[in-house]
């Protein structure tokens, strides 16, 4: 979008306002940044740039979605969104789909697939401590307790700040 044409005598008019400033600027010094920038966007005004928001593109951000529904309880909803995330990435965003899957699964009662979704995440991201806490949580649902405090170590040992999640488990002591 182009502005339209100035007019003829507004064009005359800021002739001779340069000329009159050329002269009086040495006297009177320079303006203001801010003044000249006020004094620019009076007559020119920027053309309004309209970008798009994801929803008006249709992209929906299914990690976030996958959350969103797994907070409110919604384990299936979550499921879905998981896993549509999972058919369109690779990498740490599948590692944290995963996750996710894993944390419907238990929610609902299925540690052992829940345990499976989880090692999928350690996989993919094994630097990442909370894939492996929530690996401990499904372990322990199964009543494995010893691959469980294992899973906890490797996730605390990764990252000391997530015992909010899963205490440190006591140190084995061999006889």
């Amino acid at each position: 979008m182009t502005a339209p044409p100035r007019p003829h005598w507004a064009r005359r008019l800021d002739r001779w306002t340069l000329r009159l400033a050329r002269v009086v600027s040495p006297l009177l010094g320079r303006p203001s940044d801010a003044l000249l920038t006020r004094l620019a966007k009076v007559d020119r005004p920027a053309p309004p740039i309209a970008v798009p928001t994801p929803e008006e593109l249709g992209v929906v951000d299914h990690l976030a979605e996958g959350r969103r529904a797994l907070g409110a309880g919604m384990y299936a909803e979550a499921l879905f969104h998981f896993g549509e995330r999972l058919s369109a990435t690779s990498g740490t965003d599948a590692a944290w789909a995963w996750h996710g899957r894993g944390d419907a699964l238990q929610l609902m009662g299925q540690s052992r697939d829940a345990l499976v979704a989880y090692e999928q995440a350690v996989q993919l991201a094994p630097g990442e401590g909370l894939h492996h806490l929530g690996r401990a949580n499904a372990l322990d649902s199964l009543d494995r307790p010893t691959d469980a405090n294992a899973a906890t170590r490797t996730g605390l040992k990764l990252d000391p700040t997530l015992t909010w999640m899963r205490p440190a488990p006591p140190e084995d002591t061999e006889p």
